[in-house]
Formats: C-alpha cells, sequence, structure tokens
C-alpha cells in the first residue's frame, strides 16, 4: 500500500495526469485553447518528466553502487 501512495503521489505522475486533464478538457469541455498551446504545454510536461525519470535512475545507479 505504501508504495501504490508513493508512486500517486510523485511528482511525474501528477504532472502526466495534468497533461492528460488538460487534453480532454480541451477537446471535450471546449476550454479554448490552441491546439500549439496545449502541444507546447504537453511537451514541457513530457520533457520535465523524461528529464527527472533520468535522474531519478542516476540516483537509483549512484545507490546501489555504494
Amino acid at each position: 500500500m505504501d508504495l501504490l501512495k508513493e508512486k500517486l503521489s510523485s511528482r511525474k505522475f501528477i504532472i502526466t495526469v495534468a497533461g492528460v486533464i488538460t487534453i480532454i478538457c480541451n477537446d471535450y469541455y471546449g476550454l479554448g485553447l490552441e491546439k500549439e498551446t496545449v502541444l507546447s504545454a504537453i511537451g514541457l510536461m513530457m520533457s520535465y518528466v523524461v528529464g527527472q525519470g533520468y535522474v531519478d535512475g542516476k540516483y537509483q545507479q549512484n545507490k546501489n553502487n555504494k
């Protein structure tokens, strides 16, 4: 249960969910955001998630080598 709570509260997960919600709300509820704006925001979110994943992986790798 603690592992699930940890995963659901991770910043990467929250950013991903926020991106999905942004796309769904804009498409289905007509937020009026331009497609380029949504794609730019999603691109930034993806960059953050990939970069943070890389940093987390390096941290785990260094932690396991000690």
